[in-house]
C-alpha cells in the first residue's frame, strides 16, 4: 500500500524548517517534501547559507561588551530581578533533570517529543541535494583527501576522519563544507559503489547539545534510509537509499574507525 501523499509545503514553513521553528511532526514532513523536491532542497541550502553568512557579518559588534553607561541605565531593579532568576534557576535544575532522564531514555542530543534531532535533517537535506549531482557532488574530491581532511577539520575545529568503506563495496569520491544552525560549519563524506549507489557521512560538532554516547538511530523518509549516532560531541549521521541491513552495516563499519 503506497503511503499517503505529503501535503504541499509553503515557502513559510520551508523558511520556519531552516529556522528550527516547525512543530516535529510537520518538520518531518517538510525533511520528505525535501527529498522528492531537489529544487525546493536546493533553494533551502542556498538559505542555510545565507543565514550562515549573515549571522556572520556583525560577529565583532555582538561579541564586545556592553557600555557601562547603557548597562547602568538598562538595569531593572533588584526586586524585579530576583523572581526572574529564581524562576530561572528552577527551569534551569528541570532542564537538566529532563535532558538527563532523555539520555538514559537513549535520545541522543536531548531531543524532545520524538523529534528528529536537527544535524540529522540537515543531513537529509544534503543527501537529497548532493547526492544526485552528476558533474558536481563534492567541492573536494578524493585526489586530494589529505587536504579535505585538513580543511574540513578546521572548519569543524575538532580532527575529522573520512572512514574507509572498500571493504563493504563504497569508495570514498570526497567530501564539502555545509552550513549548520547558529554559524555552525558541517563536514559531509560521500561515497559511491560499482554500481552508481551514493551514501553520505553528515558530520557535527554538537557543542552545547554534547552529551553521552548514544546506541544507533535509524529514521526512514521516503527511499532513503539514515543511520544517526551522537559520540560525545559529535553528530554522525549516515544517509543511503539502501536496504536497512546494508546501510547498518556500512554505520558499522564507519563508527569503528571514527575518533573516540
Amino acid at each position: 500500500m503506497n503511503a499517503d501523499p505529503i501535503p504541499p509545503v509553503t515557502d513559510a514553513e520551508l523558511h520556519a524548517w531552516v529556522d528550527g521553528q516547525l512543530p516535529a511532526d510537520r518538520s518531518d514532513a517538510v525533511s520528505a517534501w525535501l527529498q522528492d523536491h531537489p529544487e525546493d532542497a536546493r533553494r533551502v541550502q542556498d538559505w542555510q547559507a545565507q543565514r550562515t553568512a549573515l549571522q556572520g557579518l556583525q560577529r565583532s559588534v555582538l561579541d564586545e561588551p556592553v557600555p557601562l553607561a547603557l548597562a547602568r541605565a538598562t538595569r531593572p531593579a533588584r526586586r524585579a530581578v530576583w523572581p526572574q532568576a529564581l524562576a530561572a534557576s528552577v527551569l534551569l535544575a528541570l532542564g537538566f533533570a529532563g535532558g538527563w532522564w532523555g539520555r538514559s531514555a537513549g535520545d541522543p542530543a536531548a531531543r524532545l517529543a520524538g523529534a528528529t534531532p536537527g544535524f540529522v535533517q540537515e543531513a537529509r537535506v544534503a543527501h537529497a541535494v548532493y547526492t544526485p549531482e552528476k558533474r558536481h557532488p563534492v567541492e573536494v574530491g578524493v585526489a586530494e583527501q589529505a587536504h579535505l581532511i585538513q580543511w574540513l577539520s578546521r572548519r569543524l575545529g575538532t580532527p575529522l576522519t573520512a572512514p574507509q568503506l572498500q571493504e563493504q563495496g563504497f569508495a570514498l569520491i570526497g567530501g564539502r563544507l555545509l552550513p549548520g544552525q547558529n554559524s555552525e560549519a558541517r563536514a559531509l563524506f560521500m561515497y559511491e559503489s560499482a554500481a552508481g549507489e551514493r551514501v553520505t557521512l553528515h558530520v557535527s560538532v554538537l557543542g552545547d547539545q554534547a552529551g553521552q554516547d548514544t546506541a544507533f538511530q535509524f529514521t526512514r523518509v521516503g527511499e532513503t534510509e539514515t543511520f544517526y549516532w551522537v559520540d560525545r560531541r559529535m553528530g554522525y549521521a549516515l544517509s543511503g537509499n539502501l536496504a536497512r541491513e546494508r546501510l547498518a552495516v556500512l554505520a558499522d563499519a564507519a563508527y569503528r574507525q571514527l575518533p573516540r
